[in-house]
């Protein structure tokens, strides 16, 4: 007498039937999971990152605002677009934004508190913290990051227009459709192969070898996918900044160095998990992936632009 093994189930017409609404469901459940937070859900997305103090959410400095606007009109966003952007002041020392202007729900550009920060006893008064432990901005390794945290206003005027530009765009809308592209990639891979290999018929480890394989490469083409879509927005972004003059291409090589020295900081302040977050360069550790443009590289795009400024001014006047 044999017993019919419960996986053989997902081998009638009933269990594909089901496996294909398996599927599908969590295809639509990842892809929601990445659209709201940035559609439906971009309030309380903001209520999560806000910057709060006593419990209540800090509003926006004045002058930060004024900063704002007058990036708004650098990069001559329209009166619908302005109307869609909402800054605010994001927890943390790094910039933020979410949504997109290609949406109707908007979109957020979070503006750090050390964009308030004019001199170091600003830093001191804020009681800055790493890692629940109070910096002495007095030690050369406090200084440099309480120097890398100040930053000129031309330098904020550049990072927030970085922001704003990352919100022009249809990002949120490609990235949302990937999951759902790359599990269909791998059921229907799947479905393939067990029909071409007729693998039905095969023990069960077989099956369970292609699975893996086609998984794994599965989630292999989703972080690529994911990944140059990110490296590809930053790197327009970037160019475009280059074209608000020699002023911002100055302020972009020291934005980043800014960047680079604030990490550099971190990686000795935070320990073993400083090495495990940041290079000794001041990138971020990513090891396989590359899901943004290296901080160094970004800057020295910007050394370049510099130095094909510099060279086309001389032979200008040669």
């Amino acid at each position: 007498m044999s017993v019919k093994r419960p996986v053989s189930w997902f081998l009638t017409d009933q269990g594909r039937k089901f496996s294909f609404s398996v599927i599908t469901g969590t295809s639509l459940a990842l892809t929601a999971a990445r659209f709201t937070p940035h559609t439906f859900f971009l309030h309380k997305y903001k209520d999560f990152v806000h910057y709060y103090n006593e419990g209540k959410p800090v509003e926006l400095p004045s002058d930060l605002h004024n900063i704002y606007q007058k990036c708004l009109d650098l990069l001559s966003i329209s009166e619908t677009h302005r109307k869609l952007i909402e800054p605010f002041s994001v927890f943390g020392f790094d910039l933020f934004h979410a949504g997109s202007t290609s949406s109707r729900f908007g979109a957020l550009v979070g503006i750090p508190v050390n964009f308030s920060y004019k001199i170091l006893e600003d830093v001191e008064k804020q009681n800055v913290q790493v890692n629940q432990k109070n910096i002495d901005l007095k030690s050369e390794i406090g200084n440099k990051l309480g120097e890398a945290l100040i930053l000129p206003d031309k330098v904020k005027e550049f990072a927030i227009c970085r922001e704003i530009l990352m919100t022009q765009n249809n990002k949120v809308m490609f990235e949302s459709s990937y999951p759902f592209a790359c599990l269909f990639l791998a059921y229907n891979l799947s479905q393939h192969f067990n029909r071409r290999l007729n693998l039905y018929t095969a023990p069960q480890a077989m099956r369970g070898v292609l699975y893996t394989i086609v998984g794994f490469f599965s989630l292999g083409t989703y972080f690529l996918m994911k990944d140059m879509t990110e490296v590809y927005y930053e790197t327009s972004v970037d160019k475009k900044l280059c074209e608000l003059g020699p002023d911002y291409i100055e302020s972009g090589i020291t934005f980043y160095d800014k960047l680079l020295q604030r990490n550099q900081a971190l990686r000795e302040l935070m320990g073993k998990e400083g090495e495990k977050k940041y290079t000794i360069n001041g990138n971020e550790n990513y090891t396989l992936r590359q899901p943004h443009v290296a901080l160094v590289h970004r800057k020295q795009y910007f050394e370049h632009r510099s130095k094909q400024n510099n060279e086309d001014f001389n032979e200008h006047f040669e």
